[in-house]
């Protein structure tokens, strides 16, 4: 049981370094405590269980390493672990309009490390999401060529549908991140556009169509996800943050005050019972159907511009409520 137990140790540490670093055969022998017909031996073992190892070419240096880009971890959770992935995937459920292949795949995996009764529920959530939302072969393909040219660092034509336009434009891009929408559905693709000679932010579920180039590209080492969307309140970023201050009132106050909205709000509790919410973020626009759903609870004290555009619209509401009831 314990040379079992050591050969199970020992592999699993080596996995460790290969992941972390390069290795000779040697460097490997001396770090494990066993000879260097060991560490071949075990090199071989895991490779037998799909662990991609790869080796340098002798002028390189001939060191093992693992081929992070095709390596998938085991994963064991225990019950707290298994609670707090069951809820993320449930919120990737209800929140896609779409349920691609590789989703549905995707989740069976996982639902193989969570616990009962866990497992059971969450395969009953997807067999209901592919049901409602049954695959699009197109958009399909478009999920699984955009995965390939993010991982793989390949250009991509798309073709793209606007919000606000019937027309298709077609764009090259070269994607370096995936975002999912916080406080409303959908996946956004943020990354290097040829066309516009710019970074820009595309909306997967807008994107009809896409096709690889032969175009290869380097990702910044320096994009950072959090530091980019620092002051987003969605996905929009790049502008100069503006102060954004608003006041809640009665059972809103407490609704806003037990939710984190954004990482850098602040909270002032007022002597009525009120709160004062304030925020720096890069642009107002994506704030106004949040600011809009919580109704005359939510009065916008700053910025002047959003004030105004949130009363023009109560007062649009107004008159389209009067006239309904005439």
């Amino acid at each position: 049981m314990t040379r079992s137990m050591n050969r199970v140790a020992r592999l699993q540490r080596m996995e460790e370094m290969l992941l972390s670093a390069r290795y000779l055969p040697g460097e490997m022998a001396n770090r494990l405590g066993v000879h260097r017909t060991q560490v071949h031996n075990d090199l071989n073992e895991l490779q037998d269980n799909g662990i991609p190892i790869q080796q340098e070419e002798k002028d390189e240096g001939g060191r093992y390493y693992i081929d992070k880009m095709n390596y998938l971890s085991n994963v064991r959770l225990n019950q707290a672990e298994s609670l707090v992935l069951y809820l993320a995937i449930r919120r990737l459920i209800r929140r896609t309009t779409h349920v691609p292949p590789a989703m549905v795949s995707a989740i069976e995996k996982l639902i193989l490390t969570l616990r009962h009764p866990l497992a059971d529920q969450l395969a009953a959530s997807i067999r209901v999401a592919q049901a409602d939302r049954p695959v699009d072969p197109e958009r399909a393909k478009v999920w699984e060529t955009l995965a390939r040219a993010w991982i793989e660092q390949i250009t991509v034509r798309i073709e793209y549908q606007k919000f606000d336009s019937e027309q298709v434009s077609v764009y090259e891009i070269q994607p370096y991140l995936f975002e999912p929408a916080i406080l409303s559905e959908g996946v956004y693709v943020i990354g290097h556009s040829l066309t516009h000679k710019a970074r820009r932010t595309f909306k997967v579920e807008r994107v009809t169509r896409a096709t690889l180039t032969t175009l290869s590209f380097t990702r910044p080492d320096d994009l950072d996800i959090d530091t980019l969307l620092r002051h987003a309140w969605g996905i929009w970023y790049g502008v100069e943050p503006t102060e954004v201050r608003l006041r809640f009132y009665g059972s809103a106050a407490g609704r806003v005050k037990e939710t984190l909205w954004h990482p850098l709000q602040e909270i002032e509790e007022l002597a009525d019972g009120s709160i004062e919410w304030r925020v720096r973020v890069a642009g107002t626009i994506e704030l106004v159907p949040w600011i809009r759903g919580w109704g005359p609870d939510c009065e916008v004290l700053a910025p002047p511009e959003l004030r105004e555009r949130i009363a023009d619209e109560m007062r649009r509401a107004a008159q389209l409520y009067e006239q309904k009831g005439e």
